[in-house]
């Protein structure tokens, strides 16, 4: 790219321009298109300043985007049915960029997760915020790295004391010596089993106590990001960052850390040893020091990337189980468990791959590493017997130094061996900090304030798209005061729950602005706003708790007595009462054990329990029977009395008491009025009423 682009869009189609089954990437830039192969070759690019006019071409099983261009019309890129969307968004993107003196062109619309990174994460930064969960903890890190360091002292001591053994008992006969040895070696194995054991046990606290530091600030953040953070990145990716990475990490900050320190002083002290017994075989021993000194910063060069690739292909299975586990009934009822399972085998077959990756990298260093620290101890048995025969070495310090020789190799060993753990701490810290330095898109202004608000809202030329600059919702200009009930209606994807969340500030406007009680929605707390809003989604989610935790999740204080009238209100009561346990019965995954209708009841009830100023229903008797949602009409009449009120509705019959109707199409509001007016106006909302009354003529709603 030009120096000072940035990527504004990309789309993935599954054909070539030939019209043979492969993957094609078209990236849109501030200047350029490019075309890019499946794995990231360029074959086309275009500056968009040649580009005259876009259009998408729908075909019979696929279709093209055609750019005319100063040298005639060509085709960009050709993709299949299935990608239709992705491409048409790509070219209404193209046609804003086009467009003279474009905003577009001067800003970097695309940033990473709906947020920003606030610095670089290089390995350096990635250390030193992990080390910074160790800050609290520094006098027990302190005592834990002394007692290492007494530990490994201590066991440089027994090779020492057998030469004396050997030399002064089997050579000078010195008897007496006998009784104090054997005590002074089982004293120094008696304390280093005693110092292992408190090593041990202080390590794994301070593991416990990182851990749980850790896991927490993660998961603390998480909750803090937006919601374009969660559209962006998969929950299967999200667990395995929270608790995969997280414990390869803390596996780094307690036991690797502490290993690749005391590795590192034992290699010092046993050095030291060594060449003041004897220089000429402590050459011998530094024969694998060029190979580590060549070999290690290639590997980790090389493995750097090969571990980054093993933990998202790692993560892509993470993802997938994260979504067919829960969604067991769809998949049975569609009979796609084979399709499943051969997902699943693809991914895992990714994941091997990846893997084997790795481990050929560990086999062209490894191994040679091995060998040539074999060889070594070959020559020093050779040369040190030379010497024993040859009377300048006694058979004490020979069987000494082979062992201080292994206890040098020990370290070595040790290092070259954290050396991939420690590659796959460091890459799951950049993974962790990776979302740790995503600031949210949503938070509060240094001036955001706190109210009681009284329910005015205004949306005041706003618009917003999910994908930058392709908006969902156009120029909305709409008035609801204070205890007005307004039902939204219009056809799937005009925009209906895409203003609600808005309202909830979910995300910002990319245009206009909406204000409560006339002050701007980015002005107020985002705790005060939410807390005041009541929603009850069409697909509610429940809790894995008892009926009672889900009532009081709005309101954690609600007394019993306000959980009861609530799902009385919500026409609960009777069915919760009919439970083995009642309030206590537990609603399962996601409320798998409750039905539909039980199941909206249940998030009615978590709404009312709020007493919001402001209430939200996004479909919220879709799932439920006439004769029950006739009674929680008559629930919800008292309910939204003196509340500010919006319904989005499928049932348009619902909506009669409304005091206005706002009809969506395309993300435009086509028609404002109430029930009677609108039917009369003979409109989308006619339209949509006479259909939906046929339909139930025909087949008549179950009860």
């Amino acid at each position: 790219m030009r120096e000072g682009d940035g990527i504004i869009h990309y789309a993935l189609s599954d054909i070539t321009e030939d019209g043979a089954y492969d993957e094609r990437w078209l990236v849109i830039t501030n200047h350029d298109v490019f075309i890019l192969n499946s794995s990231g070759k360029e074959l086309s690019r275009l500056a968009i300043d040649q580009i005259r006019s876009v259009e998408v071409h729908d075909y019979v099983g696929n279709g093209e985007i055609e750019v005319a261009t100063k040298r005639g019309p060509m085709e960009l890129i050709r993709f299949s049915r299935s990608c239709v969307e992705e491409f048409r968004k790509a070219a209404l993107l193209l046609n804003e960029l086009i467009e003279p003196d474009s905003q577009l062109r001067r800003e970097v619309s695309w940033s990473y997760l709906n947020g920003r990174r606030t610095e670089t994460h290089s390995m350096r930064a990635t250390l030193r915020w992990l080390m910074g969960f160790l800050r609290p903890y520094w006098l027990i890190v302190t005592v834990g790295l002394l007692l290492s360091v007494v530990l490994t002292g201590i066991g440089l001591a027994p090779p020492y004391l057998i030469r004396t053994l050997i030399d002064s008992i089997f050579i000078d006969h010195r008897d007496d010596l006998l009784p104090i040895l054997t005590l002074a070696l089982l004293g120094v194995y008696g304390a280093n089993t005693v110092l292992g054991i408190a090593v041990n046990y202080i390590l794994s606290y301070l593991g416990q106590k990182v851990i749980y530091d850790m896991r927490h600030g993660v998961y603390e953040h998480l909750q803090r990001l937006s919601l374009g953070f969660y559209d962006r990145m998969s929950s299967g990716r999200i667990l395995s960052r929270v608790m995969d990475d997280v414990g390869r990490v803390q596996w780094f900050l307690i036991w690797g850390l502490q290993s690749l320190i005391v590795s590192t002083l034992s290699l010092i002290g046993v050095g030291v040893i060594i060449f003041s017994m004897n220089w000429r075989l402590a050459v011998f021993v530094l024969l694998p020091v060029p190979v580590i000194a060549v070999g290690l910063p290639l590997f980790r060069r090389s493995a750097h990337g090969a571990y980054h690739k093993a933990w998202r292909k790692w993560a892509d299975v993470s993802s997938l189980l994260v979504d067919t586990i829960p969604g067991a009934i769809v998949v049975k009822s569609f009979a796609r468990e084979k399709f499943e399972v051969e997902r699943l085998a693809d991914g895992l077959d990714a994941l091997v791959k990846a893997n084997l990756a790795t481990t050929r990298l560990h086999l062209r260093f490894f191994p040679i590493l091995g060998f040539v620290t074999s060889s070594s101890v070959v020559l020093i048995w050779w040369f040190g017997s030379l010497q024993v025969t040859g009377g300048t070495l006694t058979p004490g310090t020979l069987i000494a130094f082979v062992s201080y020789m292994w206890m040098f190799y020990g370290p070595v060993q040790t290092l070259s061996n954290l050396l991939e753990p420690l590659q796959h701490a460091v890459t799951s810290g950049e993974r962790v900090v990776e979302v740790m330095n995503v600031v949210p898109a949503i938070k509060d202004d240094p001036d955001a304030q706190e109210f009681e608000i009284q329910g005015h809202i205004r949306f005041e030329d706003v618009s917003f798209g999910y994908e930058p600059y392709i908006p969902i919702v156009h120029n909305i200009n709409l008035e609801i005061k204070p205890g007005e009930v307004i039902g939204v209606v219009g056809p799937s994807g005009s925009g209906k729950t895409t203003l609600t969340k808005l309202l909830l500030r979910f995300y910002d406007p990319s245009r206009g602005r909406i204000t409560i009680d006339g002050v701007d929605l980015r002005k107020i707390k985002l705790e005060a706003v939410r807390r005041q809003i009541g929603l009850v989604l069409q697909d509610p989610f429940l809790f894995d708790g008892s009926i009672s935790f889900n009532i009081q999740y709005g309101r954690s204080d609600a007394t019993p007595e306000e959980v009861i009238a609530s799902a009385k209100a919500a026409h609960a009561h009777e069915f919760i009462m009919n439970m083995s346990t009642a309030y206590d019965s537990m609603v399962g995954e996601r409320g798998s054990r409750l039905s539909g209708g039980e199941r909206q009841r249940i998030a009615i009830a978590r709404a009312i329990v709020t007493d919001p100023r402001i209430l939200i229903l996004d479909e919220a008797t879709s799932s439920v029977d006439s004769i029950t949602e006739r009674h929680i009409q008559e629930a919800l009449e008292n309910l939204i009395r003196g509340r500010t009120t919006i319904i989005i509705a499928h049932r348009l019959s619902t909506l009669r008491r409304a005091d206005r109707i706002v009809v969506l199409d395309k993300g435009r509001i086509v028609e404002v009025g109430t029930h009677s007016e609108l039917l009369g106006n003979g409109g989308l909302y006619s339209q949509l009423y006479k259909i939906q009354m046929a339909e139930e003529a025909v087949t008549p709603l179950a009860v």
